[in-house]
């Protein structure tokens, strides 16, 4: 993953961290899954709904690929990991475009 990661431009010094539910749900705004089990484990650590609230799949901010979940890169051999970047530009550029449109409303 670092390496196709680098060839666009991506340092990747972490590839992820372990969720800590009483500590991350009052930290952060949002809590992001990759896949459908990641989004199925999150809600089963929610406290109340306002956690609830804050869990979203990544693709849900996708803008043109039609897939519904990131798939794990390392089953799809260099392609595998092309595709999964492939699909984390593109539903970060919808993430940062919902958070500039909510952060102009709140304005």
């Amino acid at each position: 993953m670092r390496s196709h990661a680098s060839k666009r431009g991506y340092e990747l010094t972490s590839i992820s961290r372990k969720f800590d539910p009483d500590i991350d749900f009052d930290y952060f705004d949002m809590i992001i899954g990759m896949d459908n089990e990641n989004i199925r484990v999150l809600k089963s650590k929610t406290r109340n709904a306002a956690d609830l609230q804050k869990i979203h799949k990544m693709t849900d901010f996708r803008k043109t690929f039609l897939y519904d979940e990131i798939p794990d890169p390392y089953y799809g051999g260099a392609d595998g990991f092309e595709l999964v970047l492939d699909l984390l530009e593109d539903s970060c550029k919808g993430l940062l475009e919902k958070l500039i449109t909510q952060n102009d409303t709140e304005k």
